[in-house]
């Protein structure tokens, strides 16, 4: 999932320009965070990941951040509230924060710089957990595909 890009001259700051808000910078406010959800009528698990609007959550970060919000992955993502965004902005910055308190996640073979597997895999409430009870409210957790990537989400928790 990694790449190393040369970018010769000034296109860094180009490219830079057409990114999204990065989460763990004081940029990233829930006031921030609903102004942009409420011109998307795309699903928010799909919007979340597009890295125009918000860098560096991936898919499994999403699921487990909408999880954490108890917001469904579905909604259209200009159906939040401003109180959802907030939910939102803080379950994005708290799943970050704990993955890279945690190495990150190893599902199979991911290593971290110093060749360590990411013990955030054990911390995860619903990423490839379908099937099996929700750890909150013991609902069984559901996967659908969305954009061709697997979401995982509470049918009881998140609706």
């Amino acid at each position: 999932f990694g790449r190393m890009q040369r970018f010769p001259g000034g296109s860094w700051e180009e490219r830079a320009r057409r990114m999204g808000v990065e989460p763990l910078s004081g940029e990233f406010t829930a006031g921030t965070l609903h102004g942009l959800l409420v011109r998307s009528r795309v699903a928010v698990k799909t919007w979340l990941m597009d890295q125009r609007h918000v860098v560096g959550v991936g898919n499994i970060y999403a699921s487990e951040a909408l999880s954490r919000a108890a917001i469904d992955p579905r909604r259209p993502a200009s159906s939040l509230t401003a109180a959802e965004a907030e939910r939102l902005r803080a379950a994005v910055r708290d799943v970050l924060q704990e993955a890279i308190e945690f190495r990150g996640t190893t599902l199979l073979d991911y290593r971290d710089a110093r060749g360590e597997s990411g013990a955030f895999a054990e911390r995860l409430r619903v990423y490839d957990r379908a099937g099996e009870p929700c750890r909150s409210c013991a609902g069984r957790i559901i996967r659908i595909v969305q954009g061709g990537r697997s979401t995982f989400f509470c049918e009881r928790c998140q609706h």
